[in-house]
Order: C-alpha cells, then structure tokens, then sequence
C-alpha cells in the first residue's frame, strides 16, 4: 500500500490530467446516450384521420419516435394540415394523438386539473383508458380533456345538450369543439359523424353520471361546485403517481359526506 501511496505522489502531476481527461470521456458518454435517446428519428406511416368545419378528412401521416417511444413529430404525406388541438384519430384502432399540450380534468376529484404534452396519446383498451405523456402511461378513469380555447375531448360516452335540451348523445372518444361563441363543431367517433351547428347566444353543455361541463362558460361542475378550467399552459404535468380510479371517487365521496 505505501508503494502506491509513494507512486501516486511521484506521478501525481501525470495522474491528475489522467483522471480528469477519464471523468470527461465518461460525462459525455452519458450525455452522448441521452441525446441519441431523445433525437434518434423512427418514421412510421400511419393511416389517420381528422376533422374540419364538418369534414373528415383521412390521410397518410409521418409520425416520428425516438428511442423512447416518444413522439417527437407529426407530419401529413401528401396533405398540407395545419396542426392544432384537433385530435388525430389512427384509422385502424381506437387511438388518438393531440398535437398540443391539453388539460386533463377529473371533476369526481375535486375538479383537479393537470397538463399532458404536446403529442400525449390516447388509447382506449377493453374499455379502459390509457393517456401516454411524454415517456409515462398510465390507466385514468373520469376525466375530460380540454385545449384551453374551446376544444373538449370525452373519453366516455356524454349527453351534448343546447340551451339545457338534448341535441344527440356523443359515443366516447367523441369530441365538441367551440368556435368564438358562434358556432360549434363536433365529432361523434362510434357514428363517425362530424357537424357544425350555428349556436349564437345559446348555451352548450354535456353530462353524464359523472360529468357535467358548461362548455360555453368553460366550467365543470364537482359535488356541487363550479370549476372554473384552466389553460395547460399554467398547470402541473400529469404524472403516473396521479391516477384517478374508482377507489379515489369512492374515498373522495365518503369524505364529503
């Protein structure tokens, strides 16, 4: 042992530039293998569709992973689309994309309301729901999705109702989007039915056994109290730890009462 203590001391000007020089090749490995995770490029042509001022229309798009099975682009083959919040549904499964971030809102849990990222993905299962957000999936119950300016995305199956009467049942996976208070646009997803109806002065909501959304007034109702609904851009992100299930309604019930 003292010989190795007396060599490093004679070496030690050496053995210094050594072990920095190791340090650093070692750092920009790591970093090295981060990036080639988060850039690496996987094309896939998927068949999908979306819809416009009551059109359907369907397309080839380019969707682009990395190595963590993220998707980190969206692009048309042969189409010009310009993306917004409209849900890409995938032709051949029950799938859906959503080119920006969303707030993802649970009103049977206080009305609590977090951000999913731009490109999260929805997928419905045996009748479960899945929401892929960034690198985390994880299965959700009771929640509506909302782009923060007038587009709402039903998981489950909801009442659309103008000025309180009953317009037509929206399948799950259905989506009602507002358009500067004039108009509204909606997709029925087990009709496949897309329509733009005039609404000019007129209220529109939706309801369930659990839901209930004033989508005019952008507000959901949670045990009786209005929740106003927030931008994703001034929430927390959705995380695996925060999964709302039926024992969370049936804790949250019991507390209230």
């Amino acid at each position: 042992m003292k010989k190795v203590i007396d060599f490093c001391k004679q070496r030690y000007k050496v053995l210094i530039p050594i072990m920095v020089v190791f340090v650093l090749l070692i750092t920009m490995y790591f970093l090295y293998r981060e990036y080639k995770y988060d850039n690496y490029r996987n094309k896939q042509d998927t068949l999908v569709y979306q819809c416009f001022g009551g059109k359907k229309i369907e397309y080839t798009a380019i969707v682009t992973y990395n190595l963590n099975d993220v998707i980190v682009d969206i692009k048309a083959r042969d189409k010009t689309i310009e993306y917004d919040s409209t849900p890409i549904y995938y032709q051949e499964n029950d799938k859906v994309i959503f080119p920006e971030e969303m707030s993802i809102v649970f009103p049977v849990k206080e009305g609590s309301q977090y951000k999913i990222y731009k490109n999260a993905v929805y997928e419905n299962i045996e009748n479960k729901h899945y929401i892929k957000n960034n690198t985390n999936r994880a299965e959700y119950s009771y929640f509506f999705l909302f782009d923060g300016k007038g587009l709402f995305y039903f998981p489950d199956a909801v009442m659309l109702k103008i000025n309180g009467k009953e317009h037509t049942k929206l399948s799950g996976m259905s989506y009602v989007k507002i358009i500067g208070g004039n108009s509204m646009e909606y997709y029925d997803k087990d009709k496949d039915k897309t329509e733009v109806i005039e609404i000019e002065g007129k209220k529109v909501s939706v309801s369930s056994d659990e839901i209930n959304v004033n989508l005019s007034e952008r507000y959901t109702e949670s045990f009786g109290k209005k929740i106003l609904l927030m931008s994703p851009y001034n929430l927390n992100s959705l995380n695996n730890w925060q999964r709302i299930k039926l024992d969370d309604i049936i804790k949250c019930r019991i507390e209230l009462l």
